[in-house]
């Protein structure tokens, strides 16, 4: 695949992403993946890219955003203060970058998918309405995920029981919430895992193995 650096215009600001562009014609599908407070700091940004590399490996175009640049924001623990006055200019920030990634060369633009990881995962929630499937990490809740119709028809949710950060009652609620839309959703709860799956021991390494893989099939079952 090609991975290359790109530049998306928003709200008068720009914000630096990655692409990865399967080779040859691709499936014709895009996905955008939204990092979480840490930003793309490590590690999560090895795993984020490998998520990159595995989906532009089975055809799709991703497209990974640097939102926070849109306000100039730092990522880390500062954030936290920075979402009630912030959140609405990433979320548009992202949904830019689903335009961008649309309107890709050889891009069929009905099929597209969001995945996001803790706040980005919220973000991608919201944005539901912008794509076909959507797949979230631990996502919170942060006062709702907003109405959206038609929104994506289907969702994947995957959380640990041992998250001290973001409790798995969290996913639960919004996965309530989307079923009441008529939302198709899968939540995958993934026993002793932290926030971030982060860690060495066997339930973190577990939940990180297993929930790729599932992403992966499930964006190419809808997608593909």
């Amino acid at each position: 695949m090609i991975t290359e650096k790109v530049s998306i215009a928003s709200h008068g600001m720009t914000v630096p992403a990655e692409r990865f562009q399967p080779n040859g014609n691709g499936n014709g599908g895009a996905i955008v993946v939204a990092h979480g407070s840490d930003g793309m700091k490590e590690p999560w940004a090895e795993l984020i890219r490998e998520y990159g590399t595995e989906l532009a490996g089975k055809g799709f175009a991703v497209v990974i955003p640097d939102y926070f640049a849109s306000t100039g924001t730092v990522p880390g623990m500062g954030v936290f203060a920075e979402i009630p006055a912030k959140l609405s200019l990433w979320q548009q920030a992202v949904a830019d970058t689903v335009a961008y990634a649309a309107g890709l060369p050889g891009m069929d633009r009905p099929r597209v998918g969001l995945l996001g990881f803790s706040l980005g995962g919220h973000i991608c929630l919201r944005l539901r309405g912008m794509a076909q499937a959507v797949v979230e990490f631990f996502g919170p809740e942060l006062g709702g995920i907003g109405r959206v119709s038609p929104g994506a028809k289907q969702v994947q949710i995957h959380h640990g029981t041992a998250d001290m950060l973001v409790g798995i009652a969290e996913s639960k609620n919004i996965a309530a919430e989307l079923e009441r839309e008529g939302v198709a959703v899968d939540v995958f709860a993934y026993e002793g895992a932290g926030h971030g799956f982060a860690g060495a021991d066997p339930n973190n390494a577990t939940a990180r193995r297993s929930a790729k893989g599932r992403t992966v099939e499930f964006f190419g079952e809808v997608l593909g």
